[in-house]
């Protein structure tokens, strides 16, 4: 599911180990594809990671630092 929304992410060692969205929190397993790009000045991280079932993509932009979930999929769902 794409979706486009701010979420709370907590870093260790400039890895994603948490992330906070609606009330809940979802710990991160594993870390698969990191990879960045810029749009102008701004550099963006994208990070695709797993918690659980839970397939998440997230986005940094480094300029405001702030963080976005892209996409959510749950494989029990």
């Amino acid at each position: 599911m794409t979706i486009d929304e701010k979420v709370t992410v907590g870093m260790v060692d400039n890895t994603p180990k948490y992330m906070i969205w609606k009330g809940r929190n979802y710990t991160i397993n594993k870390i698969g594809l990191h990879h960045h790009f810029t749009e102008g000045k701004t550099l963006y991280h994208v990070f695709s990671v797993v918690s659980g079932t839970v397939f998440l993509r997230l986005r940094l932009d480094t300029g405001s630092l702030l963080w976005k979930l892209e996409e959510f999929n749950d494989a029990n769902l």
